[in-house]
């Protein structure tokens, strides 16, 4: 299928594949050695999974001629595409945690030594370009909220100025990072010293870094077999050899943000479970999990 795309004047031709039925999936998936014993049961996961989704998880079993190694099965696939599924949804909710706790606390931590409305002022921050594009994107969030019944109350009663813990429930989990980078040393030395016992210096890069994640999951995006931008590791970690670009190491950063230990323990003990049962499918190594994750997991417990 060809289409034509304008680029500085030059015509260009893109040919697109051609759209295929389930039946043709199926078929292309045969071709190319995946073994299939359930035909109904392919053409039901293929009915409510994307087909591009779908074979993404079998990059690791593709051979240069596009064919799949001996032995792949359908099942198999499938059984890896609802581990990551949910193994997703534990990782969304572990960072809901941290993100809630880092919602509060910035708020809390600027209200009390700044007043109501202190975050508006430029003094109480590091950077003023960083600080002046920081209102900006607020505003366009209060714009993007402005149903919210919230929202709508302080437009009417209060001329739209919001208090910091209003306006810290719009922001993203990233405008949040990028505020908490932009705080002065003794706010996020105060933060340090009552959320959580890590160097603000390195809480700011984790935070950047589990956007991604929190992005990531937000949009039903891969998780295993994925690299991620790299995340800083402790030191007293590097005996290990971790891959920073891979989830575990993110986790590793996750258990040291966390205040709820109930909520971690939660997560450690399901996170466990989910890859027990699926341990005869998935390849550690993809995930960046060591031999040992679970004595690494449990370090700080």
């Amino acid at each position: 299928m060809g289409f034509l795309f304008i680029n500085k004047g030059c015509v260009l031709v893109v040919n697109l594949k051609e759209p295929k039925t389930f039946q043709e999936q199926i078929e292309i998936l045969k071709n190319r050695g995946m073994i299939i014993n359930n035909l109904e049961y392919a053409k039901f996961i293929l009915r409510n999974v994307n087909y591009y989704r779908f074979t993404a998880y079998l990059l690791p079993y593709k051979k240069e001629d596009d064919s799949y190694i001996e032995g792949t099965t359908f099942e198999k696939i499938s059984s890896i595409y609802t581990f990551d599924r949910e193994f997703r949804n534990l990782l969304t909710n572990i960072l809901g945690n941290i993100e809630i706790s880092f919602r509060t606390y910035v708020a809390y931590t600027l209200a009390i030594k700044y007043g109501t409305c202190g975050y508006l002022d430029r003094n109480n921050f590091i950077n003023d370009s960083f600080h002046k594009r920081f209102l900006l994107n607020l505003e366009r969030e209060k714009n993007n909220n402005s149903n919210k019944l919230f929202i709508r109350h302080h437009n009417q009663k209060y001329e739209g100025k919001l208090p910091i813990w209003v306006a810290t429930e719009i922001m993203s989990f990233g405008m949040l990072s990028k505020l908490y980078s932009n705080m002065l040393p003794e706010d996020r030395t105060y933060i340090k010293n009552n959320l959580c016992k890590v160097n603000p210096i390195l809480v700011n890069t984790w935070l950047q870094s589990l956007t991604h994640i929190r992005n990531q999951c937000a949009h039903y995006g891969r998780i295993y077999n994925t690299i991620f931008p790299i995340i800083k590791i402790k030191k007293e970690y590097k005996e290990y050899s971790l891959n920073n670009k891979q989830i575990f190491a993110y986790i590793v950063a996750m258990n040291h943000l966390i205040a709820d230990r109930k909520a971690w323990n939660k997560f450690f003990i399901n996170l466990q479970g989910l890859i027990n049962e699926y341990s005869n499918y998935i390849n550690l190594d993809l995930i960046g999990f060591p031999e040992n994750w679970i004595e690494i997991l449990s370090k700080i417990n």
